[in-house]
C-alpha cells in the first residue's frame, strides 16, 4: 500500500482534464487511443501500440502520462501542455507566451470554449463583441457565454459605443444595429452579467487599448488577432502570468472611472437608431441622445459630450 501512494503522488497528468477533453471531442476512449496511435507511431520504436485501457488508466490516474503522449495529446487538442497537467506540475512549465494558429474557427472556439469555462472579462475598444453579431451561432462556446449563470464582464470605450450608432458608413444597417442593442439589453439584464463603459477622453488622444479577454481564475490572458488569417480559425497570443492578469484586472476596476448610465445608454441608443430609420438627420439624432442622457443619468453626461467631435460638441451647447 505504501509503495502504491507513492507511485500515484507522483502520476503528472490531470486525468478529469483528459477525460473532458476527450469528450468536449466527442472521442470514445478507443478513439482517443486509436488517434494517439497514429500519430505517435511513426516515431516509435516497433511495436508501439496504444489501447483503450491505456488510456482508462491515463483518465483515471493509475499510471503517469509520458512526454510522447504528452506532447500528442497537447498538438491534437491544440492546448498549452501546461493545461494537461495537475497545479504542481504547471509551475515547471516557464513559457508564459503562446501564439495560437487554428485552421478553422470551430477550432478555435472549442479552445476558447475550455479556456472561458469559469467565466471571463471581455475588455473591447471597439462595439459590439462578435457575440451579439451572431446571436444564434450554435456553436458550444456560444451556448456557453449565453447561459444565464455564466459569469462575465464586458467593458467598452465609450466612443466605441457612439461609433457604432452614429457612423454613417457602418457595415451595420440601422435595423440591425437596433437588432443588436436590443440583443445586447436582453443578455446583460441577467444577474450574472454585467456591462460598463469609460470614456477614452480621460486618456492621452495616442492611448491604445487593445481588445482582450482576462480569464482571472486561470491567470491567463487572451490578446485578440495580432495576425488575421483568410479563410481560416482565429489566431490570437495567449499568455499565462498571474502579475500581467493581476495588473490589468486593476487597470479596468480601480483605475478607470466606468459611467453609471451603462443598461440606460442601450436603450437610448436603440431609440435613437429607430429615429434614424425613420429618416430622421443625424444632428436631430445626436441632440436627442445626449437630451436624454441628461434626462436619464446627468451625472454621464459631460463624459458623453466630451467623447462626441469638437463639432458636435459645439453644436449640443448652442
Amino acid at each position: 500500500m505504501r509503495n502504491k501512494m507513492i507511485q500515484e503522488g507522483h502520476i503528472p497528468q490531470d486525468g478529469k482534464q483528459l477525460n473532458a477533453l476527450r469528450k468536449t471531442a466527442h472521442h470514445s476512449q478507443a478513439d482517443m487511443a486509436h488517434l494517439l496511435q497514429t500519430f505517435l507511431k511513426p516515431h516509435m520504436k516497433a511495436g508501439f501500440s496504444v489501447l483503450q485501457p491505456d488510456i482508462s488508466r491515463l483518465e483515471c490516474e493509475e499510471t503517469a502520462l509520458d512526454v510522447p503522449k504528452l506532447l500528442a495529446y497537447a498538438s491534437l487538442f491544440k492546448v498549452d501542455i501546461s493545461t494537461l497537467l495537475k497545479p504542481h506540475f504547471q509551475t515547471f512549465c516557464q513559457s508564459e507566451f503562446r501564439l495560437q494558429h487554428f485552421d478553422t474557427n470551430a477550432d478555435a472556439d472549442q479552445h476558447l470554449c475550455q479556456l472561458e469555462n469559469e467565466g471571463r472579462i471581455l475588455a473591447y475598444s471597439q462595439f459590439p463583441s462578435s457575440f451579439f453579431v451572431n446571436p444564434h451561432d450554435g456553436s458550444e462556446r456560444f451556448q456557453q457565454i449565453a447561459h444565464p449563470d455564466y459569469a462575465e464582464t464586458h467593458i467598452h470605450t465609450l466612443d466605441s459605443l457612439l461609433n457604432f450608432i452614429f457612423s454613417p458608413i457602418s457595415r451595420h444597417s440601422c435595423s440591425a444595429r437596433s437588432d443588436i442593442l436590443r440583443h445586447y439589453l436582453a443578455h446583460f439584464r441577467q444577474r450574472s452579467k454585467h456591462l460598463h463603459f469609460f470614456s477614452r477622453a480621460a486618456f492621452s488622444c495616442t492611448s491604445l487599448f487593445p481588445s482582450l479577454i482576462l480569464l482571472p481564475k486561470k491567470s491567463t490572458l487572451i490578446m485578440m488577432a495580432p495576425v488575421m488569417q483568410h479563410d481560416q480559425g482565429d489566431v490570437f497570443l495567449e499568455i499565462r502570468s498571474g502579475s500581467l492578469c493581476k495588473e490589468i484586472h486593476e487597470f479596468y476596476f480601480h483605475k478607470i472611472k466606468t459611467l453609471d448610465v451603462d443598461i440606460s445608454l442601450l436603450r437610448i441608443g436603440q431609440e435613437t437608431l429607430e429615429l434614424l430609420q425613420q429618416g430622421v438627420s443625424l444632428e436631430s439624432a445626436v441632440r436627442f441622445f445626449y437630451d436624454e442622457v441628461q434626462k436619464r443619468s446627468p451625472e454621464d453626461s459631460a463624459a458623453i459630450l466630451e467623447n462626441f467631435s469638437v463639432d458636435i460638441q459645439e453644436m449640443l451647447r448652442e
